[in-house]
């Protein structure tokens, strides 16, 4: 997010360090920008140092250790019941967050993903999840691992 806010700025050109720090606090929630405040008194104005604060607050996405995230994510995902969209969303969302940053970091491969992914569902979900897959293309080899994108359409159609 603050990549991007700070990327949005620079390409509206002279935006000063500190209204970078107003815009990044002009769209996050109530609760966020409560917490983030204290980073920009602390900070004063100086973009760099609000930064490098606010992604103290957030552990889980400072490097070291992202790597167990998706595993932390499936273990804990494969006993939930997956029961409605909401459900499905609020997975994707949490295993995106992190599969996607291990893929633009080339630490996981899209077929790890996929396979990650699909270990995430309970067993009885998983298990009509993929009597579906197989339904759904009668060529596919079994060593292939199904596409993320399938498995969420799949997974979308069941629910």
């Amino acid at each position: 997010y603050l990549d991007d806010v700070a990327r949005l700025c620079e390409a509206c050109g002279a935006i000063s360090r500190a209204e970078k720090i107003k815009y990044a606090l002009k769209y996050v929630s109530h609760e966020v920008e409560k917490l983030w405040c204290h980073a920009v008194h602390y900070c004063k104005a100086n973009w760099d140092a609000f930064r490098h604060l606010v992604m103290h607050f957030y552990p889980e996405c400072l490097g070291a250790g992202r790597e167990a995230d998706p595993q932390r994510v499936i273990e804990q995902q494969v006993s939930i019941p997956m029961t409605s969209r909401a459900d499905l969303g609020a997975y994707l969302h949490e295993f995106e967050s992190i599969s996607l940053y291990l893929l633009r970091k080339e630490r996981l491969s899209e077929s790890e993903r996929s396979c990650w992914f699909l270990d995430g569902f309970c067993p009885k979900f998983k298990s009509a999840l993929l009597h579906r897959l197989s339904l759904s293309d009668l060529n596919h080899h079994p060593e292939d691992p199904w596409t993320t994108d399938k498995i969420l359409l799949q997974a979308k159609h069941i629910l």
